[in-house]
């Protein structure tokens, strides 16, 4: 007979659930990922994101007016929302634009740092405190960072430069999120995510139309739709288990980036990369290790 706790055992199978679900997430991702890679060489990238922008508010829209109807529309901290809703919007904009021109394997190992960038940068815009373990950690993974880049190098490209600033942008997308947290509901930021991301490429989409015929527009919105039920999904993952739990699984990615690359695109990462991304991964790890014990602790 088990004595395992009751809730013991919810929290377990939760997590496992959980774990099962963000799986498959970073599974879609790095499909959307790898037919990005494919569509950017046939139409724009503010056309692209201005399309899934359009199907995200689409859904947002529907699902938050189900849910609250027009207080959906309230928020507590609007220039916050809208200020985190361009953040992202340009982010995901430098990703498309950095996927057309670089392996995947790069972007993503490069990607892989976001967590520890997002942890240094919470210390002072959030005032929040890190031990010396994580501070080291993240030092650590910024050399992985800097063995992949390799700047004043002949190797050096500065395409490469969209995806560190996206890492940068991310970052602060998500110390806002947690910001904006403390005053809206999740549905009130869901909406307003889509909302203004839809609102900033309509400025800027119409001004890099190119008109696609059927098949080019059935695989923009199968970009839109999977990167949708991604975000869904990675939803629904997080009402399972917590974040810590989570979070190392999304470096799954970097090993479909490898796969996905080779075989579709025949790009397969260089030595330097290789290793920058381990050093990458096994920081992160170890960082989001320490804030479950500090977490458990308290």
């Amino acid at each position: 007979m088990s004595h395992e706790p009751h809730g013991a055992r919810d929290d377990a199978e939760g997590n496992r659930r959980g774990v099962s679900v963000m799986l498959v997430t970073t599974t879609l991702f790095a499909i959307m990922n790898a037919l990005t890679k494919h569509v950017v060489t046939l139409y724009p990238a503010p056309q692209i994101l201005w399309i899934r922008y359009m199907i995200f508010a689409a859904y947002g829209l529907v699902e938050t007016l189900r849910r609250r109807g027009r207080l959906a529309f309230k928020s507590n901290a609007p220039y916050l929302q809208i200020t985190r809703g361009l953040l992202l919007a340009t982010e995901i904009l430098m990703y498309i634009v950095a996927i057309r021109y670089m392996p995947l394997a790069d972007i993503q190992a490069i990607t892989g740092a976001g967590p520890l960038v997002t942890t240094a940068l919470s210390v002072p815009l959030l005032k929040e405190t890190i031990g010396f373990r994580r501070w080291s950690a993240i030092c650590i993974g910024l050399i992985g960072l800097l063995i992949i880049v390799r700047p004043g190098f002949e190797q050096f490209d500065p395409i490469i430069l969209l995806p560190l600033g996206g890492v940068v942008l991310y970052a602060l997308y998500q110390i806002l999120t947690r910001i904006v947290a403390q005053h809206d509901r999740p549905d009130t930021t869901v909406l307003y995510t889509g909302l203004v991301g839809l609102a900033a490429m309509t400025l800027v989409g119409p001004f890099f139309w190119e008109t696609p015929d059927a098949r080019g527009l059935a695989l923009i919105c199968t970009v839109a739709i999977i990167g949708l039920s991604g975000h869904v999904l990675l939803i629904k993952a997080l009402t399972l288990a917590p974040a810590s739990v989570l979070q190392p699984f999304n470096y799954t990615m970097i090993v479909w980036a490898v796969l996905f690359g080779y075989v579709f695109y025949d790009d397969l990462p260089d030595i330097p990369t290789a290793v920058g991304a381990v050093i990458i991964v096994a920081t992160g790890l170890y960082m989001f290790h320490r804030e479950r014990i500090q977490r458990d602790r308290h």
